[in-house]
């Protein structure tokens, strides 16, 4: 069971990447961001969409460092790089609306924040539960693993030409 939810909640962070690089091509393609808010269409700073192109980036790297959450949750140091690129990001939301207030509270920060929320409450409760970290006899390395049934075949192909 616990491979199984495991296995479930690394899909759960690849969907978030995978929305992370949505929002990077969306910000290249739209070539307006949701923190570029023009107040009219005189008033709008931001002419050359450098707003836009800087949170693409940004959610590239997020992208990137939740992808590698993904595949090496088992190692501490990766996940605490997807924790604090989940927290940052939710940091970002938060000040650029409420307290900046270069942004409205619409669908695009709001589903974003909650998507991050519920990510980073998994990233920090579900690799304790599930004692991912915990060092176990069953649960070696993979490389580990390969080295011994190398070895197994190595000795049973010996055992074959003495006979």
């Amino acid at each position: 069971m616990d491979r199984k939810m495991i296995y479930a909640f690394r899909g759960w962070i690849a969907f978030v990447a995978f929305m992370d690089l949505g929002t990077a091509v969306r910000s290249y393609i739209e070539k307006r961001s949701f923190l570029s808010k023009a107040f009219s269409d005189t008033d709008f700073v931001d002419e050359e969409y450098t707003t836009s192109r800087i949170l693409g980036v940004y959610s590239i790297l997020k992208a990137l460092a939740l992808i590698h959450c993904t595949l090496y949750i088992h190692y501490k140091p990766v996940v605490s790089m997807g924790i604090f690129s989940l927290l940052v990001t939710i940091i970002m939301y938060i000040t650029e609306t409420l307290y900046f207030r270069a942004a409205t509270l619409n669908f695009y920060v709001v589903f974003p924040c909650v998507l991050n929320c519920v990510t980073l409450g998994g990233l920090i409760y579900l690799p304790k539960r599930l004692r991912i970290w915990d060092p176990s006899l069953d649960c070696d390395d993979e490389n580990v693993q390969l080295l011994k049934q190398a070895g197994a075949m190595k000795r049973r192909r010996h055992i074959r030409k003495n006979n």
